[in-house]
């Protein structure tokens, strides 16, 4: 059973917007490990704020979404979150959710198998190309080596 697997569909009937679906991808990929600290946080949102689709949201406005997607979270399990948020979010902003789930995973600097088996299945959910998502891992291992 991989990361994002559930034994079954999300039982509510939630949608987000592209934001929403956005931040969804980003805190399945924080979370995968069982906990979201507070300096993931604190990137996750300090990397979504200088983003163009974030462009006039205040802190308080994603810290509201934050919140109302770890309720989700919650109740739905990481399969269940990134369900809602793929079915919500844009095809052309696929690869760049898959990016930034990358840069979350890669922030330590360093890639472990599970973390590894995460993003394997996270680029296939978002249907990233096998030559992009290479493309994507090399340069944000190269990004967070610093």
């Amino acid at each position: 059973m991989g990361w994002f697997s559930t034994d079954k569909a999300p039982s509510s009937n939630d949608t987000f917007d592209k934001q929403e679906a956005f931040l969804g991808i980003a805190l399945a990929s924080s979370a995968a490990d069982g906990s979201i600290d507070e300096s993931e946080a604190k990137g996750i949102f300090a990397y979504l704020l200088q983003m163009k689709i974030f462009d006039g949201y205040t802190e308080k406005q994603v810290t509201d979404m934050f919140k109302k997607l770890l309720t989700v979270l919650e109740n739905e399990g990481v399969g269940g979150l990134v369900a809602i948020a793929k079915s919500s979010l844009p095809s052309e902003l696929r690869e760049a959710a898959f990016v930034c789930a990358v840069d979350i995973t890669l922030a330590d600097g360093v890639i472990d198998d599970s973390e590894k088996a995460l993003l394997e299945e996270l680029q296939q959910i978002l249907e990233v190309s096998d030559e992009t998502g290479a493309k994507v891992l090399e340069v944000m291992t190269i990004k967070n080596r610093a």
